[in-house]
């Protein structure tokens, strides 16, 4: 599968002219909890020539597929990247620490990282992960039935979300070291946890069952709880960084 997917991104250079900086594996795959079925996601940055970006009416700042029943690839411009990095956009952050590297740039990784300790409101990252459980909750968990995917997708980003406030450092992508770094195992709640986690490495995608209901207190406390100073400060971001770092990568690769 490393082959095929090398192929493809450098089908992709070609075809759109543009540099991939780094590319990685995305979703459960990256969080280590792939169903049997699971796709393969696949992340990536691209930077396109200098003059690309001096013209009246600029390029698209994402590129969409190939997306196949195996596959799934979906690209970001650098300069996308760098303004939503700002905001502290959860899924980036967690793209240059995925376990799963297809192309590496360890430069970009480490500096993308660095820029957004040094020069971002650090809440920014928490309010990312908080807008992603919502979001999911409100879209996949409020039925008669749901799937045992969708719990974990909202269960990570709430751990996200405490790690923040207790740890105050970036997740770890693996949500296996998220978990047993916050979680009691004996509890009700840990125990319908390891029950969704059975499930989904054993059953496929799309199956679907009654909910749980230790987790399901366990989210709503989440959400009852208040949250004031961490979903409403917000530190001035220091931008000039952001575009000197963008220049740089531009007299780096081209």
């Amino acid at each position: 599968m490393q082959k095929e997917i090398l192929k493809t991104l450098n089908q992709i250079e070609a075809q759109h002219n543009v540099k991939i900086l780094y590319a990685c594996e995305s979703g459960s795959r990256a969080w280590g909890f792939p169903s049997p079925d699971s796709d393969y996601d696949v992340r990536y940055l691209y930077i396109r020539p200098v003059e690309a970006y001096l013209k009246l009416f600029p390029e698209r700042d994402v590129i969409e597929g190939p997306i196949d029943e195996i596959k799934d690839f979906v690209g970001w411009d650098l300069q996308k990247a760098l303004k939503l990095l700002m905001k502290g956009n959860a899924p980036l952050i967690e793209w240059v620490r995925s376990p799963i590297v297809y192309k590496d740039n360890p430069w970009l990784r480490e500096n993308l990282i660095k820029l957004f300790n040094e020069q971002s409101d650090f809440n920014t990252l928490y309010r990312g992960y908080f807008g992603l459980a919502k979001n999911n909750f409100k879209a996949y968990l409020t039925g008669e039935s749901v799937k045992p995917k969708k719990y974990l997708h909202v269960l990570r980003s709430v751990l996200a979300c405490e790690w923040i406030k207790q740890k105050k450092t970036i997740p770890p992508v693996l949500f296996k070291e998220v978990y047993e770094g916050l979680l009691v195992p004996g509890t009700p709640f840990y125990s319908e946890f390891q029950e969704l986690l059975k499930i989904k490495a054993e059953e496929k995608e799309r199956t679907t069952g009654d909910h749980f209901v230790a987790v399901d207190k366990f989210i709503n406390e989440f959400f009852s709880e208040s949250k004031g100073p961490l979903l409403s400060s917000k530190e001035p971001v220091n931008v000039d960084e952001y575009d000197k770092f963008f220049l740089e990568c531009l007299r780096r690769e081209n």
